[in-house]
């Protein structure tokens, strides 16, 4: 009976690693300010196994280990699913941002 348990628990966590293997997320760095206080960075991908692309841009305060400010979001949908002008819309929605705390990206 033990072993039935232990079997079926791990085929459990096999089907759940499937799961997850089908999102696809990076981080990449933007840029940061000129003494390296602040650093913007971009979490991008797809969402909820449905091919619907992100991007995601914070700024960090490094000094702190604290984000500052709110994200800069954009979520796609189904059918709008380029994930490159998603992210372009998002470091355009950003350059505010990244001029108030001096970040050249």
């Amino acid at each position: 009976m033990t072993k039935l348990a232990i079997l079926l628990g791990m085929m459990t966590m096999i089907g759940a690693g499937q799961v997850f293997a089908k999102n696809m997320v990076r981080i990449k760095t933007i840029g940061s300010s000129p003494k390296g206080q602040y650093v913007a960075i971009e979490e991008f991908g797809f969402k909820n196994n449905q091919q619907v692309p992100y991007s995601r841009i914070r700024v960090m305060n490094m000094w702190k280990n604290k984000y500052v400010d709110q994200p800069v979001h954009v979520v796609g949908s189904k059918e709008d699913n380029n994930l490159k002008d998603i992210r372009i819309k998002a470091k355009k929605l950003a350059q505010d941002k990244l001029k108030r705390f001096n970040i050249n990206s």
